[in-house]
């Protein structure tokens, strides 16, 4: 069945963003796709401002969004930090190494432009509140100590797992799954397997 001109439209749009993701990712935002001119970016975009405001509207995904889809495969807290420090920061996916490399480009963007930091900001507040939902059901439920308010554990468990990521990055030898879940146990008052042994 033929596409309607809308339908085509749309999965131009689409297949833009994508590739701008892909290419901001591997090269860094200021990146210019070899071969390509700028006429498909204005046409659907306006400008390469545009595609990146509309790139943050359509990015579904986010270091968060990771961490919770971790967090809701494993049974316990220790398993679940173990599995954040398997697939975010030790071993991630292709997929996921892809998104959190955009996500620090997006950053960068951000600190010199205010339109992507008003889009990153409001990426971020939604991102801070989920996490603190989820740390203030783990209190309630008794599955981690109150050691700070949920809104602070969402704040520094969030930076702790962003620099464990990117120091893993440039050293991959940087941080076991055992170091790094150690890591993040300390912030959420959790004893791992790991510092058990040690005490």
């Amino acid at each position: 069945m033929a596409q309607t001109q809308e339908q085509r439209k749309a999965d131009t749009r689409s297949r833009l963003v994508e590739a701008a993701a892909t290419l901001f990712a591997e090269r860094g935002v200021d990146a210019e796709a070899a071969g390509r001119t700028s006429g498909a970016v204005y046409a659907h975009f306006g400008s390469k401002q545009g595609l990146l405001l509309a790139l943050l509207d359509e990015w579904a995904h986010s270091l968060v969004t990771v961490i919770a889809a971790e967090f809701e495969v494993a049974p316990t807290v220790e398993e679940r930090l173990r599995a954040v420090a398997a697939n975010v920061v030790t071993n991630p996916t292709t997929e996921t190494r892809r998104l959190l490399l955009l996500e620090r480009e997006l950053w960068l963007r951000a600190a010199r432009d205010s339109q992507v930091a008003a889009g990153m900001r409001a990426r971020a507040r939604d991102a801070h509140e989920r996490l603190t939902r989820g740390f203030a059901a783990w209190i309630n439920e008794e599955l981690i100590e109150p050691v700070a308010s949920p809104d602070v554990l969402a704040t520094v468990f969030r930076a702790l797992v962003v620099g464990l990521e990117m120091q893993q990055r440039i050293d991959p030898d940087a941080a076991s799954v055992e170091t790094a879940a150690e890591a993040m146990g300390t912030v959420l008052g959790v004893t791992t397997r790991t510092s058990r042994h040690r005490v």
